[in-house]
């Protein structure tokens, strides 16, 4: 296409003045066409390459989803049948501790009951069998 041509799209259609209609649009618009045609058409390859890469990265996408989804299925299956063991783990761990701390508690019990026994006088014993002595013949009557 020649400059003129191009330049010639700028002139007025019409005589300076009110507003008329002119040609010049109508002439422009089939000019930009025919002058686009072939660009659009170089670009139909590329397009047709965008939308086959696109697809394929769809088809890619919608696979690893797919392999997520299993294998996070996988990883919820074997936790839920692991779960039953490592509740009997748990559930054995805190009774042993339980057991632990009640034989702690037992042992001290014992050692307290141990000194209490050592440190006991002997008059405590005649004054525990004197108030048993006094109860028991309140209840009967007789003092």
């Amino acid at each position: 296409m020649r400059w003129q041509e191009i330049l010639d799209r700028f002139r007025p259609a019409t005589a300076p003045g009110g507003a008329a209609e002119s040609a010049a649009h109508a002439a422009a618009r089939t000019g930009i066409a025919l002058e686009l045609a072939p660009v659009f058409a170089a670009l139909d390859e590329d397009l047709a390459a965008a939308a086959a890469l696109a697809a394929s990265g769809e088809a890619s996408a919608e696979e690893r989803v797919a392999r997520a989804r299993g294998a996070g299925a996988a990883v919820i299956a074997a936790a839920r049948a692991d779960a039953p063991a490592r509740e009997a783990v748990a559930a054995a761990a805190v009774r042993d501790a339980a057991e632990a701390a009640d034989a702690r508690l037992l042992e001290e019990a014992q050692a307290r009951a141990v000194a209490l026994l050592a440190s006991r006088s002997p008059r405590l014993d005649e004054a525990a069998d004197a108030v048993v002595h006094r109860l028991v013949a309140g209840l009967r009557g007789t003092s």
